[in-house]
């Protein structure tokens, strides 16, 4: 299987900022063949992504990261998925897709003006999606697409003769009038 871009990076990934989450979720299986777009609430506290939860310097010792103030409103998070078809049933143990959503993780020490860290969305395939994971339907245009020209039929043709007949009918008059023919 050769290379395949996945999408590019936007953000600097390696500067400082706040410490990465991460988040496990899973969605069906036609969202990943199709490169679905998908919804879900982002939890207030997550797993360190340094350390898997059992604590480090990253999370002081907690394992767990705020992605938000205990006073703020939930964050709804959007993400295009990657066209993707697994090899296999759901039972097989197919490997998780991981996706990095920058500016989505853990918020930056206080009184600092860092920006949040990534969020390390790992995303498993099944059968359907789990509860709070939607998919967004991306929205079509209400103007239809225009029509093609039409093609010139018989129709098209029979009027074209008849211009063409009607203008060397004229060009013949023309002479007739100015003597020269």
């Amino acid at each position: 299987m050769g290379a395949q871009v996945l999408g590019k990076v936007t953000h600097a990934t390696d500067g400082p900022r706040g410490p990465d989450v991460e988040h496990r979720i899973q969605v069906a299986r036609e969202w990943l063949e199709e490169g679905a777009s998908i919804e879900f609430e982002l939890p207030r506290n997550l797993s360190c992504a340094a350390c898997g939860g059992g604590g480090c310097d990253a999370c002081e010792r907690a394992g767990a990261v705020s992605t938000r103030g205990r006073r703020e409103l939930p964050e709804l998070v959007q993400v295009k998925l990657p066209v993707r078809c697994d090899d296999g049933p759901p039972s097989s143990g197919a490997r998780s897709l991981v996706i990095r959503v920058p500016a989505h993780g853990g918020l930056a020490p206080e009184g600092s003006d860092l920006p949040r860290g990534n969020l390390m969305l790992r995303i498993k395939c099944a059968d359907e999606a789990e509860p709070g994971v939607t998919r967004v339907i991306e929205e079509r245009p209400l103007t239809p697409p225009p029509a093609p020209a039409p093609k010139p039929g018989l129709a098209g043709w029979v009027k074209l003769l008849a211009v063409a007949v009607v203008l060397y009918v004229i060009f013949l008059i023309f002479l007739r009038i100015s003597g020269r023919g």
